[in-house]
């Protein structure tokens, strides 16, 4: 999916110092948006008719080459996720990407590190996607501290019908075949095992294209024109967990009209992703 041509850095150096990185380019050829949809289990019609790739095929794209380029620890976990799309991205059409990465913040013993990336289709900035990672410290013992165990809570209701999934390990390596994120937090069970989530669990941008499938079969195109999202991840969906997806209308303000969403733990109720997702009324 993306075009590795480029040497990597040596990743102390952008861990260390703040960086602005040409991560090259890929192209958003029919086949491989197809095998992104599969990946993540999004059958909807609206790609195909519009000629439009979804939102967070190109944010997967760059992410995961970025956390290549940078070679985080294996366990570092997705944390936060901004998107903002200013143009749609073209099936077929090649994508231009540019990274820049702020300096690593250190709070309580952990690290975060936020990157955004500026993706760029015919010339034109087509998506902004701002992520913050977070590398979790280890013990004396070289395990990760324990993950807190989140406590049940009510099902949330859902004005948006809700898309909901099983995940499964065929789909996770699907993921990441597509996506470049080889995290083996999402593939190797006795990796996971030693980690405070105790198992594999899906990546986060996965869970999160989640709610774009849903957004996308509430709006349609004006969703794939000017997508917003900017959600925090709270959770982890577990091998085998059955999860749901929700959105709920939370105000029209100038021309954007914004839904709360998240996705949630069918069987326990446990928040996984939370935050907002919006796009621009002028484009309907």
């Amino acid at each position: 999916m993306v075009d590795l041509s480029k040497a990597r850095r040596p990743a102390a150096l952008v861990l260390e110092t703040e960086r602005n990185l040409d991560l090259g380019s890929f192209y958003a050829t029919h086949d491989k948006v197809n095998d992104y949809l599969a990946s993540v289990g999004d059958a909807t019609p609206i790609y195909q008719e519009t000629g439009l790739a979804p939102p967070l095929y190109s944010s997967a794209s760059a992410l995961g080459f970025l956390l290549r380029e940078l070679a985080l620890p294996h366990g570092a976990i997705h944390s936060l996720q901004e998107v903002e799309t200013v143009k749609p991205v073209a099936i077929g059409s090649e994508v231009k990407v540019t990274a820049f990465v702020e300096k690593p913040r250190r709070r309580a013993g952990l690290e975060f590190i936020t990157v955004t990336c500026t993706m760029k289709s015919d010339g034109d900035v087509a998506l902004i996607s701002k992520s913050t990672v977070l590398v979790p410290p280890k013990d004396v013992s070289g395990t990760v501290a324990a993950e807190p165990k989140a406590a049940d809570s009510a099902s949330i209701s859902s004005e948006l019908a809700v898309i909901s999934k099983e995940i499964s390990q065929e789909q996770l390596h699907a993921y990441a075949r597509v996506s470049g994120d080889d995290n083996p937090l999402h593939l190797d069970a006795e990796f996971a095992a030693k980690t405070q989530f105790g198992g594999v669990i899906a990546h986060g941008m996965l869970t999160l294209a989640f709610v774009s499938e849903m957004m996308a079969q509430s709006h349609g195109r004006v969703w794939l024109e000017s997508a917003g999202l900017r959600v925090r991840f709270k959770g982890a969906a577990h091998l085998g967990a059955k999860v749901f997806a929700w959105g709920n209308f939370s105000k029209n303000q100038d021309s954007v009209r914004s839904y709360s969403v998240g996705v949630q733990n069918a069987v326990n109720g446990q928040e996984l992703i939370a935050g907002t997702a919006s796009f621009n009324m002028d484009e309907s």
